[in-house]
C-alpha cells in the first residue's frame, strides 16, 4: 500500500448508527459502519494485506457512491 492511511472526508460529521466488526472466512475483517442518514462505510482487511473499502446507501450496497483499493 502506498499512503498507510485511508482518509475519508465525506463521513465527517456524520452521526453513527452502528458499528459492527464481521469476521469471514473468505473475506477476512470487515469493519462497518451505518450512519443515521442510510448511509454505511464498509472497510474490509482481507487476508492478502489489501484494503478495500465503499461508501454506499444501507438500501443499495451494491452500487457504491465511491470505492477505495488498496
Amino acid at each position: 500500500m502506498e499512503n498507510p492511511r485511508l482518509v475519508f472526508p465525506e463521513v465527517v460529521g456524520k452521526s453513527v448508527a452502528e458499528l459492527s466488526v464481521y469476521d469471514d472466512a473468505t473475506y477476512g475483517r470487515e469493519v462497518l459502519v451505518r450512519f443515521t442518514d442510510g448511509t454505511q462505510l464498509s472497510v474490509c482487511v482481507g487476508v492478502k494485506q489489501s484494503i478495500d473499502a465503499r461508501y454506499c446507501r444501507e438500501d443499495t450496497p451494491d452500487q457504491p457512491i465511491f470505492t477505495r483499493e488498496d
